[in-house]
């Protein structure tokens, strides 16, 4: 038995040791999974220190975590691709058990012929039948109602809000009828579901009479419902209000008055007049509602004379023009300024065509801003639109 040496070489202190790692020969396995001698624990050593620094350099906890991750998906899609999903049903309903099915089987059978088949199948299930999209037109409107005068309200716009003609408007209420261009923020206005006239009966009124003043049929005025009437022959009792369904309450429009004759103060120019602000149409001219043109514009915005002439009245109206001027102009015409914020100039005062007069305002019955424009021969109102450029 060969004798044990007293003490093994540490390879880390004796060079040249057998278990020398830095005297290794070159044939030391270097790449891993190379063939490692059996019984030489130094070349076992250093195969096991390289494979370590191999897995430590190039494989991570999280590295091999994402690849497992990978691996168990495909897993997961591969088997879940060859899965049959179930089918799924309606809840089926016991008919015989349903004594409101049983009742409304008629109904369901005549469901069945309208629309070619039933919503309830044969097997007690459930359909849900089609329901086809109906579009349902606007109803006209059949009563009579009360509108409230908002804020820059016109009769014109009011009219419009209701799909109604202005004059009927104007026809339904009878302040409107003494000041029919006048309107007040709050005030109360009756509108007719249909154009025409509203009429308080008089002493004396028929139906007739009413057919031949507002010019319509007979027939007209009974067949409407609302009033109410059996005949023609009924009587009609005083303050009783009928609509007549189309009526006419216009009187004739005055023809426009012949050219203007040429005196030796105030040359001819046919009757001509120049715009007296700048602003928007927001109401034309038009009978017997309003025989004048409204111009909006902001409060304080410049109003001038349209022509030359002299302030026959300048001041405060009560009856809903606010402040007010009138001008007579040499040719007979006049021309009326309403609704002023501010009143520059005086009566009696001679003024010159383009001359400031006063401002645009809402004051007296307004709705908003604007200039309220006339222009009279001989005490009534023409188009304004006609005389200006």
């Amino acid at each position: 038995m060969p004798e044990q040496p007293d003490h093994l070489p540490d390879p880390e202190t004796e060079p040249g040791s057998q278990f020398d790692i830095a005297g290794a020969t070159d044939d030391t396995p270097s790449e891993p999974g190379a063939e490692i001698p059996q019984g030489n624990e130094p070349r076992w050593r250093q195969v096991v220190e390289r494979w370590r620094e191999f897995w430590a350099d190039q494989v991570s906890p999280v590295r091999v975590a994402s690849h497992v991750a990978l691996v168990l998906v495909a897993g997961l899609v591969l088997v879940l691709s060859r899965v049959d999903l179930p089918q799924w049903e309606g809840v089926r309903i016991p008919t015989a058990q349903s004594a409101e099915i049983a009742e409304a089987a008629p109904r369901l059978a005549l469901a069945q012929q309208a629309i070619g088949g039933s919503p309830l199948q044969g097997s007690g299930v459930l359909l849900r039948a089609p329901v086809p999209f109906t579009e349902i037109p606007d109803r006209p409107r059949t009563d009579i109602i009360t509108y409230t005068v908002q804020v820059e309200d016109t009769i014109l716009g009011i009219g419009e809000k209701f799909g109604l003609n202005p004059n009927t408007i104007v026809w339904s209420n009878q302040e409107l009828t003494d000041n029919p261009f006048l309107l007040e923020i709050g005030q109360q206005l009756v509108i007719l579901p249909v154009d025409g006239v509203y009429h308080r009966v008089k002493e004396g009124d028929t139906v007739e009479k009413l057919a031949s003043t507002y010019r319509v049929p007979i027939e007209v005025i009974v067949g409407y419902a609302q009033n109410g009437l059996a005949g023609a022959d009924q009587p009609l009792a005083v303050d009783q209000m009928i609509v007549v369904p189309g009526g006419d309450a216009t009187p004739p429009e005055p023809p426009r008055p012949p050219a203007v004759r040429q005196t030796a103060s105030s040359p001819a120019r046919g009757a001509s007049f120049a715009w007296p602000t700048y602003g928007v149409l927001t109401q034309g001219y038009w009978l017997p509602a309003h025989p004048a043109i409204d111009l909006g514009a902001p409060t304080g915005t410049v109003t001038r004379a349209s022509d030359d002439g002299v302030v026959a009245q300048a001041g405060w109206s009560n009856y809903g023009y606010g402040n007010f001027v009138v001008i007579n102009h040499y040719d007979g015409y006049q021309t009326l300024y309403a609704h002023l914020n501010r009143i520059d100039v005086s009566s009696g005062e001679a003024v010159a065509r383009g001359q400031q007069i006063g401002t645009v305002g809402s004051t007296g019955r307004s709705t908003g801003p604007h200039l309220h424009f006339e222009v009279i021969l001989n005490g009534r109102s023409y188009n304004p639109l006609s005389y200006l450029p």
